[in-house]
């Protein structure tokens, strides 16, 4: 009688959405506790808000599961999104506060739009002829949040209202996988810094610098799919 000999192959996390979920965790750890080394070491915070931090965290989180065109970063991001609906109400800016809470529930738009992971949207650019109806939606967007300032009562944070008018479009364009929406959103990103370093803001001003970076990156790696996507289909 011959004795079979089993050998056990070592297991091994490819990629696909379970890894990129603990990728997303670990950078979402990492890049939150280097933001609170940062607000530290210069001085710009002496506690930690678990509201910032928890909405932070999660921000990052959907960010790289949106780089990496995972699904999964709409309910991540929706749950981000409301926890910063609550920060940015507590600070006084009237119209983050009201476009996060908006992409709470625009994000289910989104999670229809782009499918399954594996029959995903493709990405592509932007058709010249929508370009005029997106600007003229973003202005309306944009006096509207000013119009939302003065029915509240509060002072008006102009660069407030670039974000959140400038959102709405880059969630849009996000939504439908559309490369447009990384630029969109390095020019909210530029904004989003000097209105949060300059309300107090200091964890999410930090990590809208790491998300500037990051639209860069999302650029390559959505021009990359879509490269992919017409060779597939030569």
């Amino acid at each position: 009688m011959s004795v079979a000999t089993i050998t056990q192959e070592p297991v091994v996390l490819r990629d696909g959405p379970a890894r990129n979920i603990i990728e997303s965790v670990i950078i979402g750890v990492v890049l939150t506790g280097l933001s609170y080394l940062i607000g530290f070491y210069f001085g710009w915070i002496t506690t930690v808000s678990p509201l910032e931090a928890f909405a932070v965290l999660t921000s990052y989180s959907c960010t790289y599961l949106c780089v990496r065109e995972r699904r999964i970063n709409y309910p991540i991001g929706a749950v981000s999104n409301a926890a910063y609906a609550l920060l940015f109400y507590s600070f006084g800016l009237m119209g983050s506060a009201v476009v996060t809470a908006y992409l709470t529930i625009s994000l289910v738009y989104g999670w229809f739009r782009w499918k399954d992971d594996s029959n995903t949207k493709p990405v592509a650019f932007v058709e010249a002829k929508w370009w005029p109806v997106y600007i003229l939606a973003t202005a309306l967007a944009f006096l509207g949040g000013f119009g939302l300032y003065h029915l509240l009562g509060a002072a008006v944070v102009w660069t407030d209202l670039a974000v959140m008018a400038g959102s709405i479009l880059a969630q849009f364009l996000m939504d439908n996988k559309k490369m447009e929406s990384w630029i969109v959103w390095a020019i909210v990103n530029v904004f989003a810094i000097y209105t949060y370093m300059t309300s107090g803001l200091f964890i999410a001003g930090v990590q809208y610098i790491f998300f500037l970076g990051n639209a860069f990156y999302g650029w390559y790696c959505w021009n990359k799919s879509r490269k992919a996507t017409i060779t597939e289909e030569v």
